[in-house]
């Protein structure tokens, strides 16, 4: 090509035409590229969304053991609240870590007895053992979840109860008895304080 050429195919490509439509594709790019960055920015929404949704229902699990433990708690405040002489009655309880849930589970064991002979006339026994275990899967209107045999709740670790009434030693032993009696906890675990 000689520099003629080049020169009238660069005067062509910049001819108004040209250049029109170059605008137009500029155009339909910038505003291709402003919905998809609405696009994705809702699609990240919706992660973020999924992520919040996650963490609270989290939240809400421990949440459900916490009122499982005030609801203890609020049961024997109320109870240890009626004994005469106790007065105003305040109380902790403190749990060893998670409850142990129990799943049901299907095994199949499979014994294999065999007896090899050699050409010299010696034997060998060879025994194989295979066992698998699944756990058993029951599906309901909130998807599938395994069969809990039964749930291990968690074990009192402690007991603090804290009594106006009890000053008095025969108030504090009752205090004392009934905790140890309702919750089946051994007495190193259990102690009662008196109210300021």
């Amino acid at each position: 090509m000689k520099l003629e050429e080049i020169k009238d195919l660069f005067k062509e490509l910049m001819s108004k035409k040209y250049v029109a439509n170059i605008v137009v594709l500029l155009a339909i790019a910038i505003i291709a590229l402003i919905l998809t960055g609405d696009f994705f920015t809702k699609n990240t929404n919706i992660k973020d969304n999924a992520k919040k949704v996650d963490r609270d229902t989290f939240v809400q699990d421990n949440d459900m053991f916490k009122t499982e433990e005030t609801i203890i708690e609020e049961r024997l405040k109320q109870i240890l609240g009626k004994i005469k002489g106790s007065g105003e009655v305040e109380v902790m309880i403190t749990f060893d870590m998670g409850s142990e849930i129990i799943p049901a589970s299907n095994t199949v064991e499979i014994k294999d007895v065999s007896e090899e002979k050699d050409a010299s006339g010696g034997t060998r026994t060879v025994q194989t053992q295979n066992t698998t275990e699944n756990i058993v899967i029951s599906s309901d209107n909130s998807g599938n979840k395994p069969l809990v045999l039964r749930e291990i709740k968690p074990q009192v670790r402690g007991v603090i109860v804290v009594a106006e009434g009890a000053e008095d030693i025969e108030v504090k032993m009752r205090l004392y008895d009934a905790v140890k009696t309702v919750l089946q906890v051994s007495g190193d675990r259990v102690q009662v304080y008196a109210k300021n």
